[in-house]
This record gives structure tokens, sequence and C-alpha cells, in this order.
């Protein structure tokens, strides 16, 4: 009796993790129809440019606690704050952060205190905004070093041009360096791409970043990965999830180079052995539904949220399961990517044509449908008054789609 009933146990788990596989790649369900936006920051939108109402390849998107949106507004160099309904309120640029010049400001990201943390790709820094948004610090500092300096002891501090964030609840901080060169670990074995950990402190009063290096000779993260963005953390299940977007072949025989998001232990950095969006089968990665780049990564409770730049959509993912819940949004088609020309209508609408103006893709692609244009950065959160609320940048139609939590959470349940 017992072994009959350890048969069926084993039969009933094989069952669960086949058809969690299968469904990660097989007709996950199109919610878009369902999923109905809340609105757009800018409030009127008047597409690419430096006006108080336009926005110049936005990337990254952040909630504060009072419901009002944070932007990285990367090619005017400034953050953009827009009211919950998407009225503009004020620019932060480079000297109210305490740099010159052409900072690029990408990621965004927030402790459970409201601060805010700024990766500047341009200036190699970090930059720490008190719950205000007046400035705090800087974290880590530029350095101009070769790849196989990268590591050592004297150069813990530095980074290069750092993109990916994430910040954990109580402050610790997750940059990924986006300088391609390779760089070369403690042990001698290169590493895909530059990653760092700063550890807050307080000592006196006063908060202070530490490079870890416990977690640099620990982590499997550079080892793992090969470019790597978006990056979000769970911090129940202690777990760092993080999008590839351009997967080496030989890395778990992915030779078809599916994208993924992977998960790692959030102490150490090593791998988990759980990898979303694709299916094994003898242990090499067979398929997946991505369909190029996965860009922005967004937790909330037992949901894992990508951004599928590409197919111009978000990706809903179960924590536990791997398995796909569905997904929302849909490619634009006033649209063409950097490495390509399409004219519609008389128009091209690459992205130099956006730029100058002679194409206006925002006028065409309608956000209240949820047609995206190179979607980029996410963030899902509860609000102080109890609302839910995911934000999406829909970058080249140069907007942040606002969308109601519950209701996708409602309708995934």
């Amino acid at each position: 009796m017992n072994f009959l009933f350890k048969s069926f146990m084993l039969a009933l788990l094989f069952s669960i993790v086949y058809f969690s596989q299968e469904n990660n790649t097989q007709n996950p369900q199109d919610l878009t129809s369902k999923i109905h936006p809340l609105g757009i920051a800018p409030n009127p939108q008047n597409g690419y440019g430096n006006g108080t109402n336009q926005l110049a390849q936005p990337d990254d998107v952040e909630y504060l606690k009072d419901g009002s949106i944070l932007v990285s507004d990367v090619n005017n160099n400034r953050l953009q704050l827009y009211s919950n309904v998407g009225e503009f309120v004020k620019s932060i640029n480079a000297e109210d952060m305490h740099l010159k010049g052409e900072i690029t400001p990408t990621g965004l990201a927030q402790d459970a205190e409201g601060n805010i943390y700024i990766s500047c790709e341009g200036a190699g820094v970090i930059v720490r905004l008190n719950p205000d948004l007046s400035f705090d610090q800087f974290i880590g500092k530029f350095c101009d070093i070769k790849d196989t300096e990268y590591y050592c002891p004297e150069n813990d501090n530095c980074l290069i041009k750092p993109q990916g964030l994430a910040v954990s609840a109580k402050g610790d901080v997750f940059v990924i360096d986006m300088e391609k060169s390779f760089r070369r670990g403690y042990d001698g074995s290169i590493r895909n791409f530059g990653f760092r950990k700063f550890k807050k402190t307080v000592e006196n009063g006063t908060t202070k970043y530490v490079y870890d290096r416990d977690f640099a000779t620990t982590q499997e993260i550079t080892k793992v990965m090969r470019k790597s963005e978006g990056m979000a953390i769970n911090e129940s299940k202690g777990i760092l999830f993080i999008a590839e977007e351009k997967p080496l072949p030989t890395e778990f025989g992915n030779k078809e180079k599916y994208r993924y998001i992977a998960a790692f232990d959030l102490k150490t950095g090593k791998y988990q052995e759980k990898l979303f969006g694709v299916t094994f089968k003898d242990g090499k990665i067979v398929s997946g539904i991505f369909k190029n780049s996965v860009e922005g990564v967004a937790v909330f409770e037992n949901l894992l949220f990508g951004v599928d730049e590409k197919a111009g959509n978000v990706k809903i993912f179960d924590i536990e399961t791997g398995e796909s819940k569905g997904f929302f949004g849909k490619a634009a088609y006033y649209y063409c990517d950097d490495e390509s020309d399409c004219v519609i209508e008389g128009t091209n609408y690459n992205e130099q044509t956006i730029i100058a103006g002679t194409a206006l893709p925002h006028l065409k692609n309608d956000w209240q449908k949820s047609e995206l244009a190179s979607p980029d950065g996410i963030i899902v959160t509860q609000l102080s008054d109890g609302k839910k609320r995911l934000a999406v940048v829909d970058q080249w139609n140069m907007r942040i789609v606002i969308y109601d939590l519950d209701q996708i959470l409602n309708l995934i349940d």
C-alpha cells in the first residue's frame, strides 16, 4: 500500500512539473483584451522631446509612496516626476543629483524607507535620493580600468557603466555594469559581465554603502548570465531574479539562445536551478516564450512579471511552479526597431525618424489597447492608500502606461 501511494505521488509530481514546463512555452493565455489601462504619463503626451509633457527614450519607472510616478528620461539626461494621473510635477537634472554633463540615468529602485536609487550609466555612479527626492549620497565610483582589474580588491567600489539596478527593502544595492568587456574573477575564471553588491551599513547614525566582498566571492551570477539589465527581488523567498537578454548557446544547451529570467539566492548569488520562460528536455533548453529581448522584471507576492521587448508585452509567471499565467500587451504596429526600416503609409517609423519628429507613433499606437513599442522598465506596487498599480515603460511611444494591478490579479487567480 505504501509503495503504491509513493508511486502515485511521484507520478502526480511528475505530471505537475511536466504541465508547468509545457505551460511555459505552449499557448500562454492572452489577457490583453481583458485588461484596460488606467492612463498614461505624461498626460497629455506630445511624443519625443524635452518638454514637460515629453520624454526621450524613457528607461525605467518607479512609484513613490504617494502614488506619483518617477521616470528615468534618458536622452533628456533627467528624471521626470508626474502625479498619479500623469500630470507634470517637476524635473530632477544632473545638477540636482550633484553631477555634471551627460549622466544618462537609467535604472530606478526604492527601499522600504522610500529612498530612491538611480544608476547613472554616463557618470559611472549610483545616486541615492531621500524620499523627498533631495540628494543624499553617491554609491560606488567611476573607474577607468581594464576588465582584468575589475574584481581586484583595490577596485572594490569601481563602476564603469552601471545600468541594471535592484535594491532590497533594507537598502542593500545590486547593480549590473553594462560595459561590454568580460571580467576576470578571483579564481582567474572569466565572468560574463560586471556585477556589484553594496551592503548598507549604519554607523553613528550615518548611512554608508560598502562593497560586499563575501557576496562577490560566492555569487554565481556572472558565471551563468551573459548580458542582463532587468532585476527584481522577492524578499520573503530570498530570491534575486535577473533577466537574460543575450544568452550564450553553451549555457544550458541553449542552441537557439532562448531568453529567460533566472533565480538566484539573494544572500549568496548562487543559482537556484530555476529558469522562467523556457522548457527543458534532457537537461537542455528546447523552447521559450520570450520573443527576443527580456527587459524589465518585477515581483508582486507570488508572481513574477517580465517585459518582452520585441513582442511588446508583459509576461506573468507563478514563482513557485514556473507556470505561465498569461501575458498582456501587443507589439505596436507603427514602430521599427533600431536595426530595421519599415515604411508604413509613407512614413518610416524607425528610431531615427521618431527622434527627428518626422514619425509620431504615439499618435498612431493606441495605449488604451496596450499597443507597446519597445517596452522596457516595469514596476508593480501597493500604494499607501491600498491601491495596487502596475506601470510599464512604453519606450518608443514615449510614455508610461498605467494599469490597475487588482484587475490583472483577478484575471489570473
